[in-house]
């Protein structure tokens, strides 16, 4: 199912953006399986998840036609990986004219240039530091003979997330980079709000963004969590997921990440024994996850806000560090506001979910406002009615977001 063209809508970068839904991105290899063979599928659930921005590798056989589909019927913009192991400079530029810079929002370097995989190559044996840094300096050269860093910007080479040291070795590039991309996986499984090393965005900011070129603009272009189920593995079951999704992106959001695009959309496989293969927010039959309903709810109950102070007339009045929550304004000026308990929904130890308390939290409320509404993303897209009284109302938070808004 195609949905009617929309006009397309660019977001420039890198610099500072408080429109959420604009900072939610995903994964994807369109011209690979399962989606190559599953694209009208594929269209349909990105279509109706809400999520406008793609990030997939520059490859010789990638359909064009395709990629024009999603970005003039979907409003899609695509973050573009480049390699010097798939295309060379000038196949690069003749892409983007084939293609239109008005459907790409960013190219980015090398992915994981540290990965065994890219090491092995003949083309790195230069030193597989020294190709990407190379490689990143002739597209920024090429980029900026034509565009500006407004009209196109070129993220960083990535790094694998648990290699910080690595990023040294491609300090040359900073300057050849408008802002830097950087893997945050959680390591152990976490929740996305863990303050651990190799786990926290906090962390991953310091070591890879600040280690590669200091207080630069951010975007996390993989990170997410997969879902085999394994005692003692970094992974957690589709529901914990389901939970944890919504949160990722609104802590991310909160660190002052530019952009964050899950690790995947679909999964690549059934095989149990295969990690890579249970990544994405729909399973590999085309059935949509937890965490697929949770985003797309959550950015369905955020659509049109803007990040606001935390002087709204809606406020948390708990002072619990546990409770996490950020302040949205739309257009119009109605105050919204997405509340969280940063709390771990998942025992790796044991590879089960674990039962989160409901507790209720204050909220504070200013104005003539007699209700609130709420919706939990996690649970659909349904609003229920909160009573205001003497200038508080009290809402029920377990591991699930909340995001309450005045009633109309």
């Amino acid at each position: 199912m195609l949905l009617p063209s929309m006009p397309i809508v660019a977001a420039p970068l890198p610099g500072p953006s408080d429109l959420f839904t604009d900072s939610v991105g995903v994964n994807v290899h369109i011209g690979s399986e399962p989606y190559a063979s599953n694209f009208d599928r594929f269209h349909h659930l990105l279509a109706t998840s809400g999520i406008r921005h793609l990030r997939d590798e520059l490859r010789p056989g990638n359909d064009l036609a395709r990629w024009r589909a999603l970005s003039e019927r979907s409003n899609i913009q695509f973050n573009i990986l480049v390699s010097p192991a798939t295309n060379t400079v000038p196949e690069m530029m003749a892409y983007l004219d084939a293609l239109g810079i008005e459907r790409v929002s960013a190219m980015e370097g090398q992915n994981e240039g540290d990965s065994p995989w890219f090491m092995s190559l003949p083309l790195a044996k230069p030193g597989w530091s020294n190709v990407v840094v190379a490689y990143q300096r002739e597209v920024h050269q090429a980029l900026r003979g034509r565009y500006t860093a407004e009209q196109l910007p070129l993220l960083s080479p990535s790094v694998l997330n648990w290699k910080p040291a690595d990023v040294a070795l491609l300090r040359p590039a900073n300057q050849y980079s408008d802002a830097v991309a950087i893997h945050s996986y959680v390591q152990k499984g976490q929740e996305p709000e863990t303050t651990d090393d190799y786990a926290a965005v906090t962390w991953y900011l310091q070591n890879m963004r600040d280690a590669f070129k200091p207080g630069a603009p951010a975007l996390v272009t993989e990170c997410g969590y997969c879902n085999v189920v394994k005692p003692g593995s970094a992974s957690v079951g589709e529901a914990a997921s389901g939970i944890y999704l919504p949160r990722l992106l609104l802590n991310n959001f909160r660190a002052g990440i530019l952009r964050t695009f899950l690790y995947e959309f679909w999964d690549g496989g059934t095989d149990p024994n295969e990690g890579e293969h249970h990544w994405g927010l729909v399973r590999n039959d085309g059935t949509p996850k937890p965490g697929y309903h949770a985003v797309r709810n959550l950015l369905t109950a955020l659509e049109g806000t803007r990040r606001a102070g935390d002087d709204q007339p809606l406020r948390v009045a708990s002072r619990s560090l546990e409770i996490k929550h950020l302040a949205f304004q739309h257009a119009q000026g109605q105050p919204v506001l997405a509340v969280w308990r940063a709390v771990r929904c998942w025992d790796v130890a044991k590879a089960e979910d674990i039962a989160v308390t409901t507790e209720p939290v204050d909220i504070a409320v200013e104005g003539r406002i007699s209700s609130l509404l709420l919706n939990r993303p996690n649970d659909g897209s349904q609003w229920q009615r909160v009573p205001v009284t003497d200038g508080h109302a009290t809402i029920p938070l377990d591991g699930r977001v909340a995001i309450v808004r005045p009633t109309a």
